[in-house]
């Protein structure tokens, strides 16, 4: 009555049939799908595409391995996802961790083809095939093709053994992991512990649910095997009289087969389309009555209310299920059916049919010049569709340059709801709905068009929104707004794609406030530009407590103004300098973060040229104290905010942020469980204080001339939104001693980005002056060392750089900063500069004979 013999023996013998090297029988496919999905090793939350029309326990499965259904699309005419429809749902999710394909009705889906639309690899697809026992795609029996195919022997199916399933691999390390965990997780003969002579020792080692297989139903299983073929025929018979009698009935529209292969024959599943003259419903209402079964497989995910809510659902929606659903039909097909009953179904569908013919097409129109392709821009919602939001939105539409693509308005007005489109733009709710809307519609972009908005409540929408992970811009004036941000202190609504050419990005996704929600968190540096707009995101995401430290208390008073709206009313302002190991010690004995974001450094170039002592005090020091405060007090997520520079150092800047990497690299592998310490590499974040482009501003607002260093010199930029979206981007993926690196397409040449920046302020002819490289300077940066591989992560646009090289020893590390911290308690420049010119191939041990009065007084710190 439990798992034994005769389970293996169906394991042994159902392998053989689908032609798989191992086999390993649950529950129930559900159970399989869930095992299966854990057996991938996922990151928590990790997203799973699968089919918007499959049946609900493949979802279920999803959620109860701890990770994020992603609804893919499907075609109408064959009820299964495509490529389109799976590189679209990729898109809309950043990108997905596995995939979930469905042999629906037991057609073959073409696996291989959709893996390559999702840019996953067959290891990361687990098959659905509980329609599929006999299907193949191609010659090759599914069962064989990917990581793990699932199998059900429900009551209905086409190995009935009343329930159960199976799951087939290749992998015998999965199989082996499945096993165990189908019984609790226990050691994978524990089942062997009531039986005489057994053993009550077992272990457990992982996680597990009970989920096995009894000998009873693999006994039956393995009796059915035996006469499978023969069943299998038989419905292909079934099958041909159906397709013989229906094909010249108009409306009734047997599914198309999306790939070559052998059809398994589980449903005879039709559209009832309109030349039928009866709608689907109505029509099986009529053959209930007259006692002819019908059912429908199945009801779309997004239709029901909570997959609607757990489900991330593409921008656009699912237009080709919604298109399928109100059509699909399934005819009676079973084994005991026999050849008249096929043939009275067949003549009461063509008795009920109400054939009309459509009148004909209006004339086409001629045909108009294509257009020329616009930019395509972010996905914004306008709040407000009275006279500013319409205005706004038909501006934003004109000039697609700005990277803002509006979709669509939120107004609390009852008749401009019901007018449901305003300016070819729908209205998708109330100002209040934003949350809900953002998520529903894959919004990337929030703009307030309502000028006269409470204080409290445009607190409120705004919060909502940002805890999306949406960017939020605002009126008045916001055509204005964008001109007057580029030169002022606030640059966080640049025209990205005319000044670097290429459009800004959306990273930061929803899932990554599960990193922050209900956690206490802390951001060191938190008054500087990085820092502030970090806060911003960081306090959207519903932190349990967010501290902000710094040792500008200045800078500290405004953003806790900026947050709250008040300040000094708690306790979470936090003045330190992170040099300061027995009050950073303190800090975090007391506040215990849960979450860590390390902005604190010091980054002016050219100064730490001259002051490379300083450099390491604060970049090396002080990140190796947050580190070991940050360890000792359990801290789950560290991430360290670095430089481009910090690849092939050959500047202070660079040299000490490589170093912090390295700390953070080194902390991982002695790390507590649980605790993850990771970092990123910043381009150069444009807005961000004292960067390019508000020097520029100045420099062009005094009438003086523009000062670059060369004129061939290129630098990655990306903006503040995509640099805080790849912090927490970071922190929801990393699993330990990363660094990740923003994908920004390519190198900008600074003197084009000047002169597009003057020209977006009309100033035509800018006076540039070339002041020659800086000591530390390189021409071009890069974004990787040359002995790091780019690696590709779960989201498409961020890569993560993996060292090549051989690695250091940790205490060959410790040896070196005890070097190099003890040169800089000195003072001793010449001392720093040889160790890290040690350290750091190309690092120049002596700057001494490249520096000027003159250039240094350039006011550029990011090396322009």
């Amino acid at each position: 009555m439990t798992t034994g013999n005769e389970t293996g023996l169906f394991e042994k013998e159902f392998a053989a049939y689908v032609e798989a090297e191992r086999a390993v029988a649950v529950s129930s496919c559900t159970a399989a799908l869930e095992l299966a999905l854990r057996g991938l090793g996922l990151p928590p939350g990790g997203k799973v595409l699968l089919p918007a029309v499959t049946f609900c326990g493949a979802a279920q499965a999803v959620l109860h391995a701890g990770l994020q259904p992603v609804l893919v699309d499907v075609d109408p005419r064959t009820a299964m996802a495509d490529q389109a429809t799976v590189s679209r749902a990729a898109r809309a999710c950043g990108c997905p961790h596995a995939m979930m394909v469905l042999h629906y009705a037991g057609a073959p889906a073409p696996v291989t083809a959709l893996a390559e639309a999702a840019q996953l690899p067959l290891t990361r697809v687990i098959e659905d095939a509980a329609h599929a026992l006999g299907t193949a795609v191609g010659d090759r029996p599914v069962g064989s093709l990917s990581r793990a195919t699932c199998f059900s022997f429900y009551a209905t199916k086409n190995l009935p053994i009343g329930d159960g399933g199976m799951v087939t691999t290749d992998d015998p390390e999965l199989a082996e992991g499945i096993r165990r965990a189908r019984l609790h997780g226990m050691s994978a003969d524990a089942w062997r512990r009531d039986m005489p002579g057994g053993s009550w020792r077992y272990t457990v080692e992982g996680p597990g649910l009970k989920a096995n297989m009894t000998d009873v139903q693999a006994a039956v299983g393995r009796a059915q095997l035996r006469h499978l073929d023969d069943w299998q025929r038989r419905r292909h018979e079934l099958v041909r009289r159906y397709t013989a009698a229906l094909e010249s009935l108009p409306g009734i529209e047997p599914l198309d087969v999306p790939t070559p292969g052998r059809h398994a024959c589980h449903l005879y599943a039709v559209r009832v389309t309109p030349e039928y003259g009866r709608s689907r419903d109505e029509l099986s209402e009529l053959l209930a009555e007259r006692g002819i079964g019908t059912s429908v497989h199945f009801i779309p995910l997004h239709h029901m209310p909570y997959f609607r809510a757990t489900a991330t659902i593409p921008p656009g929606g699912l237009p080709g299920a919604d298109a399928l659903f109100p059509q699909l039909l399934s005819l009676p097909l079973h084994l005991e059916l026999a050849d008249s009953a096929v043939d009275r179904v067949c003549d009461e569908l063509a008795r009920l049919a109400q054939p009309h013919t459509p009148p004909p097409p209006p004339p086409a129109p001629a045909a108009a010049p294509p257009e020329p392709p616009r930019p395509t821009g972010l996905r914004t919602l306008v709040l407000g569709a009275g006279e500013a939001g319409r205005a706004l939105a038909r501006d934003l539409a004109r000039t697609p340059q700005f990277g803002l693509d509006p979709v669509g308005f939120l107004d609390d007005d009852p008749d401009k709801r019901r007018a449901a489109v305003i300016g070819e733009l729908p209205v998708l709710g109330e100002v209040d709905g934003v949350r809900e809307t953002v998520l529903a519609h894959g919004i990337e972009a929030v703009v307030l068009a309502i000028p006269g908005l409470g204080r409290e409540r445009f607190r409120h929408v705004v919060g909502e929104a940002e805890a999306t992970g949406a960017s939020v811009r605002y009126l008045p004036s916001f055509i204005a707004a964008l001109r007057r941000d580029v030169v002022g202190s606030d640059m966080r609504a640049l025209d990205v794609h005319q000044l670097i050419g290429r459009t800004e990005m959306h990273v930061v996704s929803p899932e990554a406030r599960s990193t922050i929600v209900g956690r206490r968190v802390l951001v060191t540096g938190a008054g500087g530009s990085i820092g502030s707009e970090l806060c911003h995101q960081v306090r959207a995401f519903g932190p349990s407590r967010l501290f902000l430290l710094d040792h500008d208390e200045s800078n500290l008073h405004r953003l806790q103004l900026e947050l709250y709206g008040d300040a000094l009313l708690s306790d979470d302002i936090v003045i330190s300098d992170i040099r300061d190991r027995p009050r950073i010690d303190q800090i975090f004995r007391e506040l215990r973060p849960e979450t860590v974001f390390h902005a604190a450094a010091h980054k002016h170039l050219p100064l730490l040229e001259r002051h490379p002592c300083e450099g390491v005090k604060s970049n090396v020091r002080g990140t190796e104290n947050l580190v070991r405060a940050a360890a000792a007090a359990g801290t789950e997520r560290f991430v360290l905010i670095s430089t481009d520079k910090a690849a092939d150092p050959v500047s202070v800047l660079g040299a000490t942020k490589r170093l912090a990497e390295l700390i953070v690299s080194d902390a991982q592998g002695s790390a507590p469980e649980g605790s993850v310490f990771t970092a990123v590499r910043f381009g150069n974040v444009l807005g961000s204080r004292g960067s390019l482009l508000s020097v520029v501003a100045e420099q062009l607002g005094s009438g003086s001339p523009v000062t670059v260093t060369h004129p061939d010199v290129t630098r990655f930029f990306m903006t503040v939104e995509e640099a805080v979206g790849l912090v927490l981007e970071a922190a929801r993926m990393a699993e330990g001693g990363e660094v990740y690196v923003l994908d920004m397409s390519g190198p900008v040449r600074i003197v084009d980005l000047v002169r597009r920046f003057a020209r977006s302020l009309n100033v035509p002819d800018v006076d540039i002056r070339f002041t020659g490289l800086r000591p530390g300077e390189k021409l071009n940066e890069t974004l990787f060392s040359s002995h790091e591989d780019q690696t590709h992560t779960a989201h498409p646009r961020i890569l993560a750089a993996t060292s090549s090289a051989p690695r250091e020893n940790p205490s060959a590390l410790a040896a070196v900063l005890a070097a190099l911290n003890a040169a800089a308690e000195r003072n001793d420049t010449g001392a720093v500069r040889r160790v890290l010119a040690g350290l750091f191939p190309g690092f120049p041990e002596s700057a001494s004979g490249r520096q000027t009065p003159a250039v240094m007084a350039d006011p550029y710190p990011d090396d322009f």
